[in-house]
């Protein structure tokens, strides 16, 4: 009885241990030219909250540019949703936008945007400025991460170690060479899976995330055996001590 508990949990505990090489990211960055940067911009999705300002020498002049008189400078995401300075990019991709009208916004950096806006506010101002801010970016965390959720961002220009920082980091039973993640891309959904070991990862499209994206962090087998194995050990735990105690007395 002795030989097979010792026997179980020796079997145990070696499926369940994981070595560091197992846990460290980006293990190769030393053989691997980076990239100075290589982020682009995103482009505006369906479903985005914008603030959009227009400023010039004569702010009389831009105000009937500007929803609310101009004054859109809260930087709290979950109020500028709820903010009437706001944007909301409908299911057409277009946004309402005062004295304009109807303007296309989906599939737009915000750049091209707002040169577009620019361009046609000169018509009626001398030189506007117009600054565009996505007031919604945010990423899905979910899986092994220590702290499940949504991480908002007021910057778009937030790459997946920041993300996985703000989640908590990962689990110890995390796989780190085949994340999941999830991103929408003309209004159609696609994944991949991305390598966390490897340095690559930096030059490559997804190091840089994008507003909705989602990051699945699968479990390693020993996490779902550990789930399926608990009412074993704690048993075997009771015999091995039982078996302790009469090895004791005899």
């Amino acid at each position: 009885m002795k030989k097979i508990i010792l026997t179980f949990l020796i079997v145990f505990t070696i499926t369940s241990c994981r070595t560091q090489k197992d846990v460290l990211y980006l293990q190769n960055i030393d053989n691997i030219p980076i990239e100075l940067d290589n982020f682009t911009n995103p482009t505006i999705q369906r479903g985005d909250v914008m603030t959009i300002i227009v400023s010039a020498y004569d702010e009389a002049l831009v105000k009937p540019f500007n929803l609310g008189g101009g004054i859109a400078n809260t930087t709290n995401i979950a109020m500028a949703e709820l903010n009437p300075n706001s944007y909301l990019v409908d299911g057409e991709g277009n946004i309402e936008f005062p004295m304009l009208g109807t303007i296309n916004a989906a599939g737009k950096t915000r750049k091209a945007l707002s040169d577009e806006l620019q361009q046609k506010i000169s018509e009626f101002i001398k030189n506007p400025m117009v600054n565009i801010r996505i007031m919604n970016f945010k990423v899905t965390m979910l899986g092994e991460f220590n702290k499940q959720g949504v991480v908002n961002s007021t910057s778009d220009r937030i790459n997946i170690m920041e993300a996985i920082a703000n989640a908590g980091g990962m689990s110890y039973y995390a796989i780190r060479d085949s994340v999941m993640l999830i991103r929408t891309i003309d209004g159609k959904r696609h994944h991949t899976f991305v390598n966390l070991h490897d340095a690559n990862l930096m030059n490559s499209d997804y190091y840089y995330l994008r507003q909705n994206d989602i990051l699945y962090a699968l479990p390693t087998k020993s996490r779902a055996m550990e789930f399926n194995t608990k009412p074993i050990t704690s048993v075997l735990t009771v015999l091995g001590f039982l078996t302790a105690i009469i090895a004791l007395f005899k």
